[in-house]
């Protein structure tokens, strides 16, 4: 039979027994026929409720997907399109007050993780961190550490994460070549700070002065929104004191990136600002010769450590400053292994402690001034008050000696200070017999308007600020008494009296300018691209005590050098006034050679302190010390 014949078109459809239904025999409609089963009520329900389900479930995920991780999901988007680069800002440079450099900005190359971008499938991440590690001298654990070290938020970051700095420029160049194929790691040129003038002059002693910085950490970041992970901060010095100025701002580029996170298109960019430029007040070549004199000094005494002070009288600017042991600077900015780390903070001679302003040692003789002074000014004395120095004075079974056996004679003021005569300033400190000395109150008094026991506030990071005793610090810490004694010693800069080599410096600048107690301090300007700010002198004090009381005190003080106990000073060609000191420590230590004085006398420019701990006497070891700083000066800047 043809199958597309009509015949064929018009034979019945057969289906299925069961899926027939029987037509309703008493109905008038025309025979209803249906295929399959209808649900029931019960099935009915299940379905509407699995509906609900479903869509409550894809309503909450889209909640949770575009409102509450909205943020993540969409930097995450943008993080594999767009990035934000920081470009950092040159930092400002130091230079001395004649205008030569002593800091360098060198760029150097360095290797970054971009953590977002490192790969999460583990045996990835172990071939690239061998591979990255094989080409820059590390260990895949090495980087592992690292990695595992960071926080989850930081792991998710896209800022670059420094895992090896300070790398030479043409080594930089070599993996810039070799890294296009590492996801997540990029080759960065950075900032090196050196310090020129130790590199090149080999004097370290600037390093206390200058400080030195270190990159960035996760800490700094935390507390600092306006750094980047490539920044460099300052970590002590004068590179911390004024690291507002010196850092600058940084600017930014939004660019297009690939898969690799290499730059495709740029978008928008911010440009820096850089860090302001400061000059200091230090002078390069006085520091030099001051270190130079220090070396000499400790190696005739066959002793480590000490310090010597240069200041300007006249406004407190710090023309020189030496402290000695001390370190390199550049070691730091180099990334400092925790080995030698160790071996300097674990190094008995202390090479990283500014003995200028942390240093804390008896006065002995140099506070001489400031107590005679006192005397002076509250008028217990006068120029012409005499006491008879016999060789020390006895106060019930207690002798107090003077340093000359059987005494200098009837002393007045001037005399007392040229010969350091211990008598003349135990009866006006302390009182003898019916003489009423100044007392402990007093000396505190003046102790502290000529800036001891009190902070200097020099623009440097850690000053001590030293001591005066009291009866009440006594009670409390000693559970003594006072007693006479304990006045005499102050007087004469012993007992509990500690004070640190630059209020020395600072109130012996006050001796030389007439009675102005100046802040001690190493800024002299800050210049940018536009302006220039010079640093103006802060008076602590505009008058510490009387014209008259200060110029009798500087003739003793000229009197010491010429026929005291700092004669040596008088064979050099300009003339000088100072005090020496030698400070008892006790036990079988030697004492500490102390002195302080300026130059030139009738209009001084320059103040020199010298202290060398545990030398001996001041005339013997610290005198010779300024004599070479103060003749250096005088030849080479007195007519400048």
């Amino acid at each position: 039979m043809n199958p597309f014949s009509n015949s064929y078109l018009n034979l019945p459809l057969r289906r299925p027994e069961s899926s027939w239904v029987e037509p309703d025999k008493g109905s008038g409609d025309s025979v209803h026929r249906y295929i399959g089963k209808p649900l029931g009520r019960k099935q009915v329900f299940v379905v509407i409720i699995l509906i609900a389900v479903g869509f409550f479930v894809i309503v909450g995920r889209a909640f949770k997907l575009q409102i509450i991780n909205g943020d993540y999901y969409l930097a995450l988007a943008e993080g594999n399109r767009t990035r934000i680069h920081n470009v950092i800002a040159p930092r400002g440079l130091i230079y001395d007050r004649l205008g030569r450099p002593m800091t360098e900005n060198i760029p150097r190359m360095s290797v970054a993780l971009i953590p977002f971008d490192v790969p999460n499938d583990n045996i990835k991440k172990e071939k690239l961190f061998n591979e990255v590690g094989l080409s820059i001298g590390m260990t895949a654990n090495e980087i592992f550490q690292i990695w595992n070290n960071m926080s989850p938020a930081r792991k998710k970051s896209i800022e670059p994460y420094l895992i090896k700095s300070n790398l030479p420029l043409d080594e930089g160049l070599r993996l810039k070549l070799i890294s296009s194929s590492w996801p997540g790691v990029s080759i960065l040129i950075t900032p090196r700070r050196t310090y020129k003038s130790i590199v090149e002059d080999g004097f370290k002693s600037l390093s206390h002065i200058l400080g030195y910085v270190s990159q960035v950490t996760d800490d700094d970041l935390m507390k600092k929104t306006d750094y980047s992970s490539e920044d460099i901060i300052g970590r002590n010095g004068l590179e911390l004191i004024y690291e507002n100025d010196l850092k600058g701002k940084n600017g930014k580029r939004e660019v297009e990136v690939n898969a690799l996170g290499e730059e495709q298109k740029l978008f928008t960019e911010t440009k820096t600002v850089p860090g302001k430029n400061i000059w200091l007040t230090i002078d390069l070549d006085l520091q030099n010769e001051t270190e130079k004199a220090l070396v000499n000094g400790l190696k005739k005494a066959n002793v480590k450590k000490g310090t010597a002070i240069v200041l300007d009288p006249s406004s407190g600017e710090i023309l020189a400053m030496a402290s000695l042991p001390s370190f390199d600077s550049n070691k730091f900015t180099l990334g400092l292994s925790n080995e030698d780390y160790k071996l300097l903070i674990n190094d008995e001679d202390r090479p990283l402690f500014n003995r200028a302003i942390q240093g804390q040692y008896p006065s002995g003789s140099t506070i001489k001034p400031i107590i005679a002074a006192a005397a002076l000014e509250e008028k217990i004395i006068n120029s012409k008050t005499t006491f008879s120095s016999t060789g020390g004075i006895r106060v019930g079974k207690w002798f107090f000696p003077d340093w000359k056996a059987g005494g200098h004679g009837p002393t007045n003021v001037t005399l007392a200070l040229a010969q350091s005569v211990n008598t003349f300033f135990y009866t006006v400190g302390g009182g003898y017999n019916d003489f009423v000395g100044l007392g402990i109150a007093r000396i505190k008094k003046y102790a502290e308007k000529f800036g001891l026991g009190l902070s200097t506030n020099v623009d440097l990071p850690g000053e001590a600020i030293g001591f005066i005793p009291t009866p009440e610090w006594k009670k409390s810490a000693k559970k003594e008494d006072w007693y006479i004694g304990n006045t005499y010693y102050t007087a004469i800069g012993q007992g509990d009296v500690l004070v640190t080599p630059l209020q020395v410096a600072t109130y012996t600048a006050a001796f030389a300018n007439g009675g102005i107690l100046y802040q001690p301090h190493f800024l002299l300007e800050k210049i940018d691209n536009e302006t220039s700010i010079k640093n103006q002198p802060i008076v602590k004090n505009q008058q510490v005590v009387s014209k008259e009381s200060i110029d009798i005190v500087r003739l003793g003080l000229r009197e010491a050098v010429v026929a005291g106990s700092a004669k040596y000073l008088s064979l050099l060609p300009i003339t000088v006034a100072g005090k020496t000191g030698t400070a008892e420590i006790g036990g079988d230590h030697k004492p500490h050679a102390w002195f302080t004085g300026f130059a030139p006398f009738e209009n001084p420019k320059i103040v020199v302190t010298v202290i060398l701990e545990e030398a001996g006497e001041g005339s013997s070891y610290a005198v010779p010390v300024a004599s070479e700083i103060i003749k250096w000066w005088a030849e080479q800047r007195l007519e400048i």
